[in-house]
Parts: C-alpha cells; sequence; structure tokens
C-alpha cells in the first residue's frame, strides 16, 4: 500500500486492480491532485488542420482571434475582450526546434522535450519514415481521433532516453494488464475491423522510424498489441482549447452589461464554427498517459472529473464530496451519456475497456431490462464502431 499524506492512496482490489481511495475528507471543487503526463502528444489530424499547439505541453499558441478566424473559415474576423486572452502576453517566449521548426511555448518546453524524447523523433526531412508512419496512421484512424501512433513513439523514445530504461519499461508494464486475446480485441475495435491485417504494418513503421534496443520487448507482435491497447485503454484525452480559456476569463471580469454582448457573440461563434470544420475539430486535442491517474477506476456515479487548464497537466477534482476510505471515482463515459440505460453503458465499457461495471448506479438498476432506448442509440453507435 502507497500511504502518505497527500490526501489518498493506491490501494489494490482482486477484482478491480488497483483503487485510488482517499485518506482526508474532500469538498466540491476541492483539488486532489494534478499530474504531469508520463508523455503527452497532439492528435495527428489536429495538427495537420493547423491547430497550433505547444509541441510539448499543448499549450495553444494561437490567439482567441487567429482560433475563431481559422475555425469558422474567416466567418468571423473580429472577436470582442480580445484582452482576455490567455496567451496574447506570452507570445514572445514562443521558440522553435532549430532543426525541425516544431514550435513549443517556450525554451523550458522544447529542452524538455529534447531530453525526453525529441532528439530521437527530430525528423526535419519530409521523407523520413516517421511521416510515412503518422501518415499510414491517419488512413487507419480517422476523426474524431481518440489516440494517436505518435503518442507510442514518443512513449518508446522516452524509454530509450531514460535514465533508467529499466524502471521506464516496468512503469509501462504497470499499465499493461490485459490478457492477449483482450488485447487483440481492443487493438481491433481501436483500428476497426477493415485495419485488422495492417497492425503489422504499423509495427513495421514504428521499427523502421525508432533506433529501438531499450524498448525492443514493446515492438514484438505481442508487445505492440498490448503497446496500442495501452494507449487506447489508459490514454487521456487533453483539451487545451484558447476559446475556452478565454470564455471563462470573459466570464470572471465581464460585467452584467458586457455579457449580454458575449453571450451573443458565443452563440454565432459556435454556428460558425461548426459549420466550417464540424464539432470534432472545436479544441486543440491530444492525448496523454498518467501514471497516477491511471489508478482511477470509472464509476457511473462518479465522485471526481479530470479537467485541464491550457495544458497538458490534469487536475483530478471533486464533484461529490468525498470521505475518508471512499474509493475516488471518475467516469470513462461522456457526462452527457451518464443517463443512458444500463445495458447501453455496460455495452460500451465492456467493448472499450474490457470490464463489467459493479459500481453503486449499475447495481440499483441491475434489474432494469436489457434493452436500448431511441436515446441510447448514437452511443451503441460509437461502441460498434
Amino acid at each position: 500500500m502507497d500511504t502518505d499524506d497527500k490526501g489518498y492512496t493506491i490501494t489494490h482490489d482482486a477484482i478491480k486492480g488497483k483503487c485510488l481511495v482517499a485518506t482526508k475528507h474532500f469538498k466540491v471543487d476541492d483539488l486532489i491532485l494534478a499530474e504531469e503526463p508520463f508523455v503527452s502528444c497532439q492528435f495527428s489530424w489536429n495538427s495537420l488542420y493547423g491547430y497550433r499547439a505547444c509541441n510539448h505541453c499543448l499549450c495553444p499558441l494561437e490567439t482567441v482571434t487567429e482560433n475563431i478566424i481559422r475555425l469558422s473559415n474567416a466567418a468571423i474576423t473580429e472577436v470582442p475582450f480580445e484582452e482576455y486572452c490567455p496567451v496574447t502576453d506570452k507570445i514572445h517566449d514562443y521558440v522553435q526546434c532549430e532543426s525541425c521548426k516544431v514550435w513549443y511555448c517556450s525554451s523550458t518546453c522544447l529542452e524538455t522535450a529534447y531530453n525526453r524524447y525529441h532528439q530521437l523523433l527530430c525528423r526535419p526531412d519530409s521523407n523520413d519514415p516517421l511521416h510515412y508512419l503518422e501518415e499510414l496512421w491517419r488512413k487507419m484512424h480517422y476523426p474524431p481521433e481518440s489516440h494517436n501512433i505518435m503518442l507510442l513513439c514518443r512513449l518508446l523514445a522516452t524509454i530509450e532516453l531514460s535514465t533508467s530504461p529499466q524502471e521506464a519499461n516496468q512503469l509501462v508494464s504497470n499499465f499493461c494488464h490485459r490478457t492477449e486475446n483482450e488485447n487483440e480485441n481492443l487493438v481491433h475495435k481501436m483500428l476497426g475491423e477493415k485495419f485488422v491485417d495492417q497492425i503489422e504494418h504499423l509495427r513495421f513503421g514504428v521499427l523502421k522510424s525508432m533506433p529501438v534496443r531499450e524498448s525492443s520487448q514493446w515492438l514484438t507482435p505481442t508487445g505492440f498489441k498490448s503497446l496500442l491497447a495501452l494507449v487506447g485503454t489508459n490514454g487521456q484525452g487533453v483539451g487545451t482549447s484558447v476559446f475556452h480559456q478565454w470564455a471563462t476569463n470573459c466570464k470572471k471580469h465581464l460585467s452584467s452589461d458586457q455579457m449580454e454582448k458575449f453571450e451573443q457573440f458565443i452563440d454565432n461563434a459556435y454556428v460558425a464554427m461548426e459549420e466550417a470544420v464540424g464539432v470534432d475539430f472545436l479544441d486543440n486535442e491530444g492525448s496523454a498517459l498518467f501514471q497516477t491517474h491511471s489508478s482511477i477506476n470509472h464509476s457511473c456515479f462518479p465522485n471526481a472529473a479530470s479537467v485541464f487548464d491550457g495544458n497538458h497537466v490534469l487536475r483530478l477534482v471533486a464533484i461529490r464530496m468525498i470521505e475518508p476510505g471512499d474509493e475516488i471515482n471518475i467516469s470513462y463515459i461522456a457526462p452527457c451519456e451518464l443517463e443512458h440505460s444500463r445495458h447501453t453503458r455496460q455495452k460500451y465499457l465492456q467493448q472499450n475497456y474490457v470490464f463489467t461495471c459493479r459500481c453503486l448506479k449499475c447495481e440499483e438498476q441491475i434489474n432494469d431490462p436489457d434493452v436500448t432506448s431511441d436515446d441510447d442509440s448514437e452511443m451503441e453507435d460509437d461502441s460498434s464502431t
């Protein structure tokens, strides 16, 4: 048992495996923990479509005006209350990798990225096999993305450059706890059945792109499927929208008279952006792997939520009262989908995360009929694609 005074401890359950348990009282909105990821990466399609974000921490690098102009396809060119844009005063800190020209929000992020993984992944040549690998991934995984092959490459590079590769490999092993058959099913689910035969192409693509010595165990056929399943089940989505940050700042500072103008602009902006790019591209989004956060189990009646505030640092916040001894749970299902039927929730969790939910809400609804309502049909479609 890993016990300290941080307010939580990691325990082990015979059925659930790791559990995060509170050791002190948390009230609503209390911060339970803040965690930097073991590794993070922007989604490939977002990057291709011009979402400017720090290549390390995913902090947005465009102003709110630049963001809205791009996402609305220039249908909106003027943005009110620009003084509340969170990145305007940070632009002078932006730096590029001298070799491959990718951008970072600061020299600190550039240096951190270079030391951890970027020196192995810096590829200025557009014909480099690593760029071919990313293009292959895009052909196999259309938007909206929930995973990224480049996150896997950064993971391997981090192991290769670690001062203790053995410890780094062990940490990754701690994420991987599925059986071979479960991994196979998860990978097929993640990529789509029509791409099953191309998993080996992905693996060879990584082998061609990466100098692998310390992490070679993950590039055997079995090890590679285990890594893909790891990314699929433990990858945490990261949203760092400058538009969202600007809107939050406005709500904190605007007068009641100004709020009317602001809310009208927000409504018009969402309509324009959805018409231009669709709802799937309104964020600078990526994915990340978090060591402590991966210990948190799902509940359909969660008492905590994961939030981001402008970069890849995850903040776990209480959304209900939590007492010492309570297990801390989040939802693996989108909040708007938690009211779907028990049958639909169970099917989604089994297909996407390979477990049967036994939370309080599911146990209370155990006698509900195993049927899918009309309102559940979209979530059912998501679990079968």
